[in-house]
């Protein structure tokens, strides 16, 4: 006989929530003809969606300009740090940001120091120990400023404003455009207007920032900050959606409040008006039966709930948690007076735990087999090829002539190319990629400890993506990358008081490309007499050979201060080398 066969049938969790329930509705009955309640939600529910979607609309006016405006604050950043030692031509460049958004006041660029001598309106102004602008050189990030008096314009503006920086990182200060609060309040006040048209109920509407700083308003901000909720601080709307919701303001008035983003997690907008109270009923004892009907149903179904679910549903989902978070200790569920189906669905999910934790163990150790056999061939043939290079090097030093050692120092590189890969193979997490963020630089240092030295120093220069190859495109492109910087070294014409430069850039292409480039400083002119020909010898061969094998295309180029070659190839998707790894398993 089973556990529910033993239990009566009144354990059952459908037939004792029949039975409290049903005493618990008994009152339906009576009340079935009140409408007072309905009726009042319905009322109440269409003012707020009035409201809310007045709300909607108005901030939809509001969020094209804000965001158009930020975007274009954030393109003239990366501009203007390009033109501000030229005041003529970085004001002339703000004249022109300020005719294609018209409703800006001030567009202008303002240094550390506060000395405004780039702006729109052609002139200058000294705002250090100005309050607003110590808070935007503070913030140092995108933000938003509220300053009720202009200092240029005379009115009370909303400032956008973003940093610029150099090219080595170095704050320089920031570009701000100025937009008038009584332009963004005519684009409210046209929105509110198409929506609500005539109301019995002003609309009051303000915005406000994350840290919960009143910004515009169609009244007064002093009064605008009287009219906020009571018991909700602004920031309690910080990254939330649109809302509605009835509060009592700070000075007693009871309203109705909604609330939209304009910029999600920086700038919202609130509206509110006072709530018309509707009589449609006998008083307070129109509304008694509901609420009395209200809470023996809250009273009853919430005991019920607790007594018979609520608790032990708690007591698994503890359980069920964690073992989710990866808590593999098999405990005993307690579910004391809980229904029969409970109690089956304990005995179910210890059952299944056990028999999961019996497979993520064996999977595991199956797992960790193969990972440390694979890691084992890749760190073992790391070290052959290490091996091997240590006595070409001993070769190397004992050589005598140049084109022997030359072309011993050449197999050294690419012997040292293809270590470098297996190095990464078996460093790498997945064990069937590499990451070219990884690789690349290795390889680099690889090359230039082996061909650099005191009298031919170089400076490195990398800028990778995150990339992540198989193997069967990560070891040709690293010889390829050997045999570039090797070439690239020989025309640097690298000396002691002139290093070489050498960059390589890795670049996505075409979300399905890469591009590999590979640059080099162009020697002196007097240098480039003692710099060898370029030729079609063994080592154009092998870079040819590794771009066929990248199935990629090849072009090299130069300009006054330096060579280049670039290479662009497809990137092979890591299944393919995840199938083949699992096409290898299965036939061993």
């Amino acid at each position: 006989m089973t556990s529910s066969e033993r239990r009566p049938i009144a354990s059952r969790l459908a037939i004792r929530f029949a039975i409290i329930l049903a005493l618990a509705l008994l009152p339906a009955g009576v009340i079935a003809f009140i409408k007072t309640d309905a009726l009042e939600n319905e009322i109440e529910a269409r003012n707020e969606a009035a409201l809310l979607g007045a709300t909607v609309q108005a901030a939809m006016a509001e969020t094209g300009l804000i965001r158009r405006v930020r975007g274009m604050v954030a393109s003239l950043s990366h501009v203007a740090s390009e033109v501000i030692d030229d005041p003529a031509a970085c004001s002339e460049l703000m004249r022109g940001v300020a005719n294609e958004e018209p409703t800006a006041s001030l567009v202008a660029f303002i240094p550390v120091s506060g000395l405004m001598t780039c702006s729109s309106v052609g002139r200058t102004y000294a705002f250090s120990g100005n309050p607003f602008f110590e808070k935007v050189v503070r913030l140092r990030e995108p933000g938003f400023v509220v300053n009720p008096r202009g200092p240029v314009s005379g009115t009370s503006v909303l400032g956008i404003s973003h940093p610029v920086l150099s090219a080595a990182g170095d704050f320089l200060g920031y570009v701000v455009v100025s937009l008038p609060h009584n332009a963004l309040n005519d684009l409210r006040l046209d929105a509110f207007g198409d929506t609500l048209g005539t109301t019995s109920a002003p609309i009051e509407f303000w915005t406000f920032d994350r840290d919960g700083t009143l910004l515009t308003s169609n009244l007064d901000l002093a009064a605008a900050a009287e009219r906020i909720p009571a018991s909700h601080p602004l920031t309690e709307f910080v990254g939330t959606g649109s809302s509605v919701l009835p509060e009592i303001s700070r000075d007693g008035r009871d309203m109705t409040y909604a609330v939209v983003p304009i910029v999600p997690g920086d700038l919202y907008l609130m509206s509110a008006f006072r709530r018309e109270v509707t009589d449609v009923g006998g008083g307070l004892s129109a509304y008694m039966p509901s609420l009395l009907m209200w809470l023996i149903g809250l009273v009853a179904a919430g005991l019920a709930a607790e007594f018979l679910v609520t608790r032990h549903v708690r007591t698994l989902n503890r359980a069920i948690v964690s073992f989710a978070r990866g808590d593999r200790r098999l405990q005993a569920i307690d579910l004391d007076n809980a229904p029969v189906e409970l109690h089956e669905l304990a005995s179910a999910y210890t059952s299944m735990t056990e028999s999961i934790t019996r497979s993520e163990a064996e999977l595991e150790d199956s797992v960790h087999q193969k990972e440390v056999l694979l890691r084992e061939v890749h760190h073992r043939v790391k070290n052959n090829l290490q091996l091997i290079s240590s006595i070409m090097n001993i070769q190397l030093r004992s050589a005598e002539s140049a084109e022997a050692k030359t072309l011993l120092r050449n197999l050294q590189e690419r012997i040292m190319s293809l270590a470098t890969v297996h190095r990464g193979l078996y460093q790498t997490s997945g064990l069937a990629d590499v990451r070219a963020r990884e690789l690349i630089p290795d390889i680099l240092r690889q090359i230039t400890s082996i061909s650099s030295g005191p009298e031919r120093p170089f400076v490195t220069e990398t800028d990778i993506d995150d990339l992540r190859l198989v193997p069967d495109q990560a070891i040709p492109l690293s010889l390829l990358l050997a045999e570039a910087l090797t070439n690239a070294m020989k025309h640097a014409g690298a000396t002691r008081d002139r290093p070489g430069k050498l960059r390589v850039r890795l670049k996505r292409s075409g979300g399905s490309e890469a591009v590999l480039q590979v640059s080099n400083s162009r020697p002196d002119v007097t240098m480039r007499a003692h710099i060898p020909a370029s030729s079609t010898g063994i080592g154009t061969q092998l870079i040819m050979a590794f771009v066929q094998q990248l199935g990629g295309r090849i072009d090299s180029g130069e300009d006054d201060t330096e060579y280049h070659m670039r290479v662009t190839f497809p990137v092979s998707p890591l299944v393919t080398a995840e199938n083949r790894e699992r096409s290898e398993a299965l036939s061993d």
